[in-house]
């Protein structure tokens, strides 16, 4: 553990290095601490807190510059959250309160929303269910002549539709069958035991209905498929490439490429399971991040799932004031889709 004085050195360093990005040295530090104390003094708590590796001297200063493990020490023991400010917080609230049609489109709106008002790049993740997505009710739908549309709603309420051509033309009296028939066999069942049913015959029942069976079951398929996805969104996505220097854009593409696939975002954020978690650098199971931080932040819903955000940005950021935000929009999601719910089962 650091002394007093020593923390108080080590936090205004980081503090000052978040603002400015130049590395500080012991008269200038001398000038800000809220002590009396000489250069002389701070240069010796600097040799003490560079020999522990929590600063470090950078080739082109004299200074000093928090080190992966100073930051960690100020996260754990000094950083204090300072909570978003009432106009942000007022500003975020006006721009929630819409009448949403899916619990995506707020996840998708506070993504933008986060990065709009912190100019870094924001990660949000829709609330995963802690019991197997299943499904609630199947709907089929003549749109034309010759195309159907398939509306499926999963038990967590989420809706998802799809349309298809067909070569037949269809009775209203046909689609309500077809529709009765599928809901009397999938009600309740997830997607990979929506195929065991169709492998045990359902396929010729429904064919006596619905003649272009084959069509509606790789519609059905497809919707399944996009339900089980994680439904992730990012917003300022390329704030990221702010920290991407000119000798190094190949950095560019493979950044850029995280961001496009839902594994990458998953080991990204990954057992950060506490209200609020933050990674720096090293931290992060990925190369190409380590001058960035990720702060996440979760929400539970109960039963109807876990929701994450998250915040990349670079390792110098602003850390109380970057966890106030994150903390915000935690806490306004899950009131916002805890309303959504409340709303739909009236």
């Amino acid at each position: 553990m650091l002394t007093d004085r020593q923390a108080m050195i080590l936090e205004y360093i980081i503090d000052d290095y978040s603002k400015t990005g130049i590395p500080i040295g012991s008269k200038a530090l001398a000038n800000q601490l809220p002590i009396k104390v000489s250069s002389a003094t701070i240069r010796n708590e600097m040799a003490v807190l560079s020999d522990q590796r929590f600063i470090e001297k950078l080739h082109t200063s004299s200074g000093r510059v928090p080190s992966n493990i100073g930051y960690r020490y100020y996260i754990d023991h000094l950083a204090k959250p300072k909570p978003l400010d009432k106009k942000r917080l007022k500003y975020v609230s006006g721009m929630l309160d819409q009448s949403f049609q899916q619990i995506d489109d707020i996840v998708r709106q506070s993504a933008d929303i986060m990065s709009s008002i912190t100019d870094y790049t924001a990660l949000t993740i829709s609330p995963e269910l802690a019991t197997e997505n299943t499904i609630k009710h199947l709907q089929i739908v003549r749109i034309g002549i010759n195309r159907l549309l398939v509306v499926v709603i999963m038990s967590n309420e989420q809706v998802e539709s799809q349309s298809f051509l067909v070569m037949c033309v269809y009775t209203d009296a046909q689609l309500v069958q077809a529709t009765n028939l599928l809901n009397d066999k999938l009600v309740g069942k997830t997607a990979k035991e929506v195929n065991l049913v169709f492998q045990s015959g359902l396929l010729s029942d429904l064919g006596s209905y619905l003649p272009d069976t084959q069509q509606f079951v790789q519609t059905l398929g497809s919707i399944l498929a996009s339900i089980d996805d994680d439904h992730y969104f990012v917003g300022g996505r390329m704030n990221m490439f702010d920290q991407v220097t000119v000798n190094d854009l190949s950095k560019i593409k493979l950044l850029d490429d995280l961001f496009n696939n839902d594994t990458g975002i998953n080991k990204l954020l990954e057992n950060d399971l506490k209200p609020i978690s933050v990674k720096i650098g090293s931290e992060i199971e990925n190369d190409w991040l380590k001058n960035y931080s990720i702060i996440t932040g979760t929400y539970d819903l109960g039963n109807h799932g876990v929701g994450k955000i998250a915040l990349i940005g670079p390792t110098r950021m602003a850390y109380p004031k970057m966890i106030g935000v994150v903390d915000a929009f935690r806490n306004e999601l899950k009131k916002r889709i805890s309303g959504y719910y409340y709303d739909y089962d009236q």
